[in-house]
């Protein structure tokens, strides 16, 4: 705020306090301005004289100040009205006391209008006394116990108090939340209990496992584990996948799904690529073997990156156990190479990095019967042992020289750090030693992490050994700068993610594999003992589910590249996701083919090992709810998401900036806090990436995961996804509360399967119809204030005709199933529904 611009309007309303002036010459020279000069709210966010009817009477509001976030009512009096009551005090208790002053009915006035309009927040002012306050609590709070912000002057407003004035009630404060933490001491209006999920838990699952799991599920746990590094060296190669294939492109999403930027500047070695395996299998080689003297070279030191379960794991000891097996298992080799991986996954949090690597390499030591040899440790201590016997030692016995010595040895041994370092610098004369540091990243403090790395590089350095430092590649974004990095001339080799659909067909091999010629039996549906004579079989019927198959298509785009969670999304798929294994198994036999229905399968996928939907527990967020506790807001998760896959929609995408995302946010009203909020949230859910790797802020640039894409073009218009994510989402509505709970009361009542699925049918479009009027709030804003086609686009409108064929087709499903007379002729005639098939649940 400019200082003429202050004393013009203070000029102004003395001129009109002297003449008197009416409503409208008050608003126009005063109240106008404050609001627009002083507090910054566009014309795009000032709604005058707004009308409202409510039972055959119509009443105006003298403004709205409205955006996506926030609306607060203005009522406006002329100047000079007698607004006086206990001025000089801030915060003024709306008690019936003050009410009955001149500004309080003024209070009152703007409150009536402002629950007219269903609005939370109102103004009251005669341009020099402004008195803001909530008009209505969700809260239990009553209106005489809500206290009100009271500037007693405009003098005080644009002078004394101007920076507490302008932090309430100015454009960019609200639509950060100041309204609600100063007048309510918290931002979230959503405090009531309303996700259905607490109330109906067993109403979307019931308690089921496929019968036939446990006979192969020592096999599926050892292939689909998300390690398989116990397994033997033949197992693992039958399971490990070399070679990346890359999809750019998916034409259902119509989205270009672009490459984010290198982490790493100049030569990377790609894991992956056949001709730089072979250079890391070189070298590995190289420096497993034993050098002389004069040709000793400096150690390996290998920085392994790769994104969050890429399979850097995996590669290190499929390197260890089948490339390059042959230097460290060679029988006649009396001295072979040392290889330690040390997972900090299970480092105690009592301890610094430096003590677990030194434990660890103790306990490898103890473990080694050459290394813990007597006649190794007395050479490594050779040097030691002769001084002390020429010295302090040289006038005792044999024997009390040897106690000595050996109290020496273990009191060196008791403190771990110099009989390791004793130890290992001898070994590494006589062999190589393969020190690896995995899952760094697992400790969060940037500080620790720091710490790590300059701890194992000194560490490796001090022992000479070759040092193998694996990292996501956000975790090297963070501190590809520091000191600890910098110093320490690495390799880089870059672990690309494998094709999910490769990792899956090889995994099923490996099952089939581990459980040929097992004999075994289970309990049917229908009561009967099934026996098998070799249930490798089970394991056909199962990957035929998959490999190949939307379900293993959907599998794919979910874990987004993520190979640890697409493992355990179909390990819990194929715990849970038959519900009629003795008929499928049946059917399997006879025809050579079967397809467990889709839905059954993707709800297993949601839901994991739990009976109901929780974004926590799920390996789906939820784009229906941005946590934000905020009613206005539910919606941004998916509304950001829209807008940056549209944007990628177009041939040319790259990225999108995160100042492009905020600018348009604040100009529909949303302040920067929530969007780096939601854009962090959509981050962490694999909704959306940065381009760089680095941590998302309102700096960074975005690109869209194929997940993002799929969740906005088709998951939002499907079924069981609507039907799931349903139960983990606020409804702030309480129309729309009521009635979502009478039809989850109905539906667990009603025992007909027919008018159950249509019972849940009608409750699906009821949640999507409320989503839909949240987002709309979103979308108009952007319409309104004339923002890029990429935000004014409403993915609910767009996928509701595809929605409607949806319910259709569930409705169609049902009846095919469940109507006696075809199931009557589908039993005489041996046959079994399609994958369109819609369960009763």
């Amino acid at each position: 705020m400019s200082a003429s611009t202050s004393a013009e309007i203070l000029k102004a309303y003395q001129t009109l306090s002297l003449s008197d002036a009416n409503e409208s010459a008050t608003r126009l020279k005063v109240i106008d301005r404050v609001l627009r000069e002083i507090l910054g709210w566009l014309d795009e966010d000032i709604s005058p004289e707004e009308h409202v009817t409510e039972d055959g009477n119509t009443s105006y509001s003298d403004y709205i100040l409205r955006t996506a976030n926030t609306a607060i009512v203005v009522e406006a009096k002329k100047v000079g009205a007698s607004f006086t009551a206990t001025a000089g005090q801030r915060r003024v208790k709306l008690s019936n006391q003050f009410l009955q002053s001149e500004l309080g009915h003024a209070i009152i006035q703007a409150r009536d209008y402002a629950r007219k309009f269903g609005i939370d927040y109102a103004v009251a002012t005669n341009g020099a006394i402004w008195a803001i306050f909530p008009a209505q609590r969700h809260d239990q709070v009553k209106f005489n116990d809500s206290t009100a912000q009271v500037f007693w002057s405009l003098q005080d407003a644009l002078h004394e108090s101007y920076q507490e004035f302008y932090d309430l009630l100015s454009r960019s404060s609200v639509i950060s939340g100041s309204l609600e933490a100063i007048l309510l001491g918290r931002v979230g209006n959503q405090i009531e209990n309303r996700k259905l999920g607490n109330f109906f838990s067993t109403n979307a699952r019931g308690t089921r496992h496929n019968p036939m799991f446990p006979l192969i599920e020592n096999e599926v746990k050892a292939a689909f584990s998300d390690s398989i590094t116990s397994l033997d060296s033949n197992s693992f190669e039958r399971c490990y996948v070399a070679t990346p294939e890359t999809l750019k492109f998916d034409r259902k999403i119509r989205m270009n799904v672009t490459r984010r930027e290198p982490v790493v500047g100049g030569a990377v070695l790609r894991a992956m690529k056949k001709t730089d395996t072979q250079i890391i299998i070189d070298k590995f080689k190289k420096h497993g073997k034993k050098q002389s003297a004069p040709n000793i070279t400096k150690p390996l030191a290998i920085l392994l990156l790769g994104t969050v379960g890429a399979g850097k794991t995996t590669f290190l000891h499929y390197m260890r156990k089948v490339r390059i097996n042959e230097i460290f298992d060679n029988p006649n080799d009396k001295s072979p190479p040392h290889w330690l991986h040390l997972d900090f996954l299970s480092s105690p949090s009592n301890i610094s990095a430096s003590e677990f690597i030194y434990n660890s390499l103790l306990e490898y030591i103890n473990s080694n019967s050459m290394l813990k040899n007597r006649n190794f440790v007395r050479d490594a201590y050779a040097t030691e042992i002769e001084a002390l016997r020429a010295g302090p030692l040289a006038f005792a016995s044999d024997d009390k020289a040897n106690d000595l010595i050996s109290e020496a040895l273990m009191s060196d041994y008791q403190k771990v750090t110099p009989y390791v370092d004793k130890i290992l610098k001898y070994a590494t004369k006589l062999s190589p030693f393969f020190l690896i540091i995995d899952n760094v990243d697992q400790i969060e403090n940037d500080d620790a992490q720091s710490k790590l790395f300059t701890e194992s590089l000194a560490i490796a350095r001090h022992l000479a050994l070759n040092l193998v430092l694996c990292l996501r590649q956000s975790t090297f974004a963070r501190h590809r700068n520091s000191p600890a990095i910098d110093a320490f001339d690495f390799e880089t080799v870059q672990i690309d993610p494998p094709r999910i659909s490769t990792v899956l067909s090889k995994r099923f091999a490996l099952v089939k594999h581990l459980s040929q010629g097992k004999r075994g039996e289970f309990i049917a549906e229908n009561g009967a003992k099934v026996k098998l004579d070799d249930i490798s079989q089970i394991v056909d019927l199962l990957q035929g589910s998959v490999l190949g198959t939307e379900i293993g298509n959907r599998i794919e785009v979910l874990a987004t590249e993520d190979v640890r969670l697409a493992l355990r999304m179909t390990r819990e798929f194929l715990e849970r996701g038959y519900t009629n294994p003795g008929r499928a198994l049946d059917l399997y036999q006879r025809t050579g083919k079967y397809l467990l229905p889709k839905h059954e399968a993707f709800r297993a996928i949601m839901l994991g090992t739990h009976m109901v939907y929780n974004e926590d527990s799920s390996s789906i967020a939820n784009p229906f709810d941005a946590r934000l506790s905020v009613n206005q807001m539910q919606l941004l998760r998916l509304y950001l998401l829209s807008a940056i896959v549209a944007y990628a929609s177009e041939s040319n995408f790259r990225q999108i900036d995160g100042s492009i995302i905020s600018e348009c946010m604040k100009k529909i009203g949303i302040g920067d806090g929530f969007t780096k909020q939601v854009l962090f949230d959509l981050c962490k859910k694999r909704f959306i990436f940065t381009a760089n790797h680095g941590e998302p802020t309102i700096a960074s640039s975005f690109v869209p995961s194929r997940l993002g894409g799929y969740i906005v073009r088709e998951l939002i218009c499907n079924f069981t996804f609507i039907e799931n994510v349903m139960f983990d989402t606020y409804i702030s509505d309480t129309k729309t509360w009521q009635n979502l709970r009478n039809l989850s009361n109905d539906i667990d009542a009603e025992r007909d399967i027919l008018r159950k699925i249509r019972l849940r049918v009608q409750r699906g479009r009821v949640f999507y119809e409320h989503m839909h009027e949240s987002l709309k709030l979103l979308v108009n804003e952007a319409r309104k204030r004339g923002l890029p086609v990429q935000w004014c686009n409403d993915v609910m409108q767009e996928r509701k005709k595809d929605f409607r064929k949806e319910l259709n087709r569930v409705r169609s499903s049902a009846k095919r199933n469940y109507n006696p007379a075809a199931l009557l002729e589908a039993n005489r005639n041996n046959i079994s529904f399609d994958d369109d098939d819609f369960d009763s649940e």
